[in-house]
Formats: structure tokens, C-alpha cells, sequence
């Protein structure tokens, strides 16, 4: 089962939605989904569904809100890609992070679920390096996050 779900975010009284996939019976734990630039398009809707199969608690959030709510980006389509590395180019990984971690403080409360991980992929893969130095998270996975060496100094 799958729904949208409202988050507050940590400050300015600013929220943001997110695709939610239960699965059937009591989660095993959460796992939350994080977005290429292509925002929480069908691909990364597919990925919540999948996880929930297997018995977890998924959560995409819409993390470039700030910039256009609700993003749904096809990299195959060359306007839809340019627009992508557009936005990629205004986003504030800085702000990605707070919302993660609103994300997690609501999957523990709201939600009722203690465990929380994270999968991020691209832009996803280095927030999720991100949330594993600055939040509480409990694992934390990325794949081909991107500039994570400039981070390093």
C-alpha cells in the first residue's frame, strides 16, 4: 500500500511531501529512499514498492521543494535532463540533509518505527553519505554519490 504523506521540516514552518510504501504487517525497519535529480519519479516510486515487498517501511521525500515540488523527471527526455542539471546545479545539499533528518524523526514518530536506514543514488548517494556523518541515522548506503571528494578537502 502506498500513499503521500506530509513532513514537517525542522524549521521555518516549512513542510514537504513524501512517497510512502507500507508493507503488509509490521515493518521489519525503514528505509528511506533518496532521489537522483530527477526528483520522485517513477523509478525511485518503484524502489519504495520494491523495499516494501520485502517487508520495510519506505519513504521517498521530495527533496528539491524548495526549488519545484513534486519533480517527476525522465532522464531519457533531453529537456527533462537539462532541467534536472539545472536544478541539480541551485540545490543545497546542506538543506537535503535537514530534510533527511526531518524524515527520520517523523518515520520514528509518526510512523512507529525505531530503525531507520537510508539508500541514496547520484545526488541521493551523497546525502546519504551526508546523513551518516550529521544524523542518527542507523546504516546508510550510497551508490555513485557524486562530488563526495569535494568534500574531503
Amino acid at each position: 500500500m502506498s500513499e503521500t504523506v506530509t513532513i514537517p521540516g525542522l524549521g521555518n514552518g516549512e513542510r514537504f511531501t513524501a512517497y510512502l510504501a507500507k508493507p503488509e504487517g509490521k515493518p521489519k525497519a525503514a528505509i528511506i529512499v533518496i532521489q537522483e535529480i530527477f526528483g520522485v519519479n517513477p523509478g525511485i516510486r518503484r524502489k519504495c514498492d520494491k523495499w516494501a515487498e520485502e517487508g520495510y517501511l519506505a519513504i521517498a521525500p521530495d527533496l528539491f521543494f524548495r526549488l519545484e515540488p513534486n519533480l517527476e523527471l525522465d532522464p531519457d527526455v533531453e529537456p527533462e535532463l537539462n532541467k534536472a542539471f539545472d536544478l541539480f546545479g541551485k540545490y543545497d545539499p546542506d538543506d537535503g540533509v535537514r530534510d533527511i533528518e526531518a524524515t527520520i524523526r517523523w518515520v520514528r514518530s509518526e510512523a512507529g518505527v525505531e530503525k531507520v536506514g537510508c539508500v541514496g543514488y547520484c545526488l541521493g548517494g551523497k546525502l546519504a553519505y551526508m546523513a551518516a556523518a550529521r544524523t542518527d541515522i542507523d546504516a546508510s548506503v550510497g551508490y555513485y554519490g557524486v562530488m563526495i571528494d569535494q568534500m574531503l578537502g
